[in-house]
């Protein structure tokens, strides 16, 4: 800012005209944001309550998100898709979830990884894995080991999971997922959209799976190095009614994808008619 040397005036420079515009601009958006209804996860003892904020940013989703112009909000948005019966027949196969639920070591991926082999390889099927360790490198870095980060990981994957088994893909979902208000939230997402949903139980016990320990993760819990484990000093509830009961300690891994196999034929999900 610089002073007229005949008359006195004031005369502004364009880069202060410029910062004091931008200062305005970032002011407004700030009493905008607060006074939106937007949601600030605060508290009054300075920190946040991750999962009741979760819960109520998901409560205010806004009702008219649709995906294209002929759908109606609110209603199923499957008019703005390639009909399923005609995406079926083309690629040879129907979506569907495999949930597979149990204790960590428990044979979840060791199974779904060779339930992949024998679709992919020896059926030519296409496949999605989302396993519990894989999805942690990406899509829930973010999250940790509480019992509102374990639910919000299971609603992530579970509405992945949405989106390959409407796509027609065979979706294999390896979590541990403790908490049966969580697994049977998934079904409920999917049931919601007619997509068939399975839970596969790996009836293994606490027993078997410390002697198994193939990530060495018991003993560092028996070690004092791990706390709140799942099944050990955190909870386990196992399903009431799986679709699919596996007791896989009893069985070898080529019988319980014998088994799986058996399930998917059953379903119907193997042709695409």
């Amino acid at each position: 800012m610089a002073y007229g040397e005949d008359d006195g005036s004031v005369r502004v420079s364009k880069s202060q005209l410029y910062l004091g515009g931008i200062s305005i601009i970032l002011s407004s958006l700030f009493v905008l944001s607060r006074s939106s209804g937007a949601l600030v996860c605060t508290s009054a003892a300075g920190n946040c309550d991750i999962g009741a904020y979760r819960a109520e940013a998901l409560a205010r989703t806004p009702p008219n998100i649709i995906e294209c112009a002929e759908a109606d909000a609110g209603a199923s948005q499957e008019i703005c898709h390639l009909p399923s019966a005609e995406r079926f027949a083309a690629i040879g196969q129907k979506g569907v979830t495999l949930w597979m639920t149990g204790l960590s070591g428990s044979g979840k991926s060791t199974i779904a990884r060779a339930l992949e082999e024998e679709l992919v390889v020896k059926h030519g099927k296409v496949v999605q894995m989302l396993d519990g360790d894989n999805v942690r490198t990406g899509l829930n870095r973010d999250l940790g080991f509480s019992p509102e980060d374990r639910g919000e990981s299971v609603r992530r994957v579970g509405e992945i999971a949405c989106l390959f088994n409407q796509a027609g893909v065979i979706t294999l979902v390896t979590l541990v997922s403790p908490y049966r208000a969580d697994r049977d939230a998934a079904r409920d997402r999917h049931e919601s959209q007619k997509l068939p949903f399975l839970e596969v139980y790996m009836n293994v016990n606490l027993d078997v799976v410390r002697a198994r320990d193939p990530k060495g993760l018991y003993a560092k819990v028996d070690a004092g190095e791990l706390k709140d484990f799942t099944g050990v000093d955190a909870p386990y509830e196992q399903p009431l009614q799986p679709d699919v009961d596996l007791p896989n300690n009893e069985m070898s891994v080529s019988q319980s994808v014998a088994m799986l196999m058996e399930v998917l034929y059953a379903e119907g999900v193997l042709r695409g008619n």
